[in-house]
């Protein structure tokens, strides 16, 4: 695994966990479905990130540790707080990011 810059942390989202970071650090929960879970290894994780952040950055700032999601990009939809939006929707302390891939099956 890569080693995240400076400043950012990737961290198990714990529910019952207040976020202690700065004013300045955005924290997100990512929620993570199909092989996106599959390459994670789980299916929630939480970031830290400083401002502004975007939801297409929460996909960049996963590509650091897990470079093989990029090639799910072109696919890949975003819901923050249960809502549909646009990769450049600016996101707030304490939302919820889905990352969401096409599925199959029969």
């Amino acid at each position: 695994m890569t080693e995240l810059p400076a400043g950012i942390v990737s961290l198990p989202f714990d529910h019952d966990e207040q976020p202690t970071n700065s004013v300045e650090d955005i924290q997100l929960r990512v929620m993570l479905f199909s092989v996106l879970r599959d390459i994670v290894g789980t299916g929630e994780v939480g970031l830290r990130l400083p401002p502004p952040v975007r939801v297409e950055d929460v996909l960049d700032w996963l590509a650091i540790e897990h470079p093989s999601i990029r090639s799910y990009g072109a696919v890949i939809r975003f819901a923050v707080n249960r809502v549909y939006v646009p990769p450049f929707t600016e996101l707030g302390d304490g939302d919820e990011v889905a990352l969401i891939t096409p599925v199959s099956g029969g």
